[in-house]
């Protein structure tokens, strides 16, 4: 069977980005040019569009996370740094309405959890520290009012 052929039905069953399909044919024993061949191939016919694959992966993330956390995935998954940044930084859902979610499901599943252990629970969120106190500070006030 061909490596583009290969790519083919592995692609077929998940979207995958151009590393990862470059792992799974390696690991399948194709030599380096034939996976460089499979892979421009599927690039030239629209069937591996990392760029793609990054939108699909922030807009389907069910986890509020922040956007450091999502770029960080997207890279290790083999998405450029600035595509990953890009697309993050573009996603129909912005870090501030996520930080929103998070918080509100924290508070929902742990009542009782207090400011401090919310804050390191959304700093390992990947939400950044002055929009995560900014947003405590808030609540905080709210709850005294």
């Amino acid at each position: 069977m061909s490596a583009l052929v290969a790519a083919l039905r592995i692609l077929a069953r998940r979207r995958l980005t151009e590393t990862q399909l470059w792992q799974r044919l390696e690991r399948k024993g194709y030599s380096g040019e034939e996976i460089r061949d499979a892979i421009a191939d599927c690039k030239r016919n629209g069937y591996l569009d990392d760029r793609l694959f990054a939108a699909l992966f922030v807009e389907q993330k069910r986890k509020p996370l922040g956007n450091r956390r999502l770029t960080g995935e997207l890279i290790k998954r083999g998405i450029d740094r600035s595509v990953a940044a890009d697309v993050v930084e573009n996603a129909s859902v912005d870090e501030a309405e996520r930080i929103d979610l998070a918080i509100e499901k924290i508070f929902r599943t742990k009542e009782q959890m207090s400011f401090p252990s919310a804050a390191r629970a959304l700093e390992r969120l990947g939400f950044p520290a002055p929009l995560i106190y900014r947003k405590l500070r808030v609540l905080a006030q709210q709850e005294l009012d």
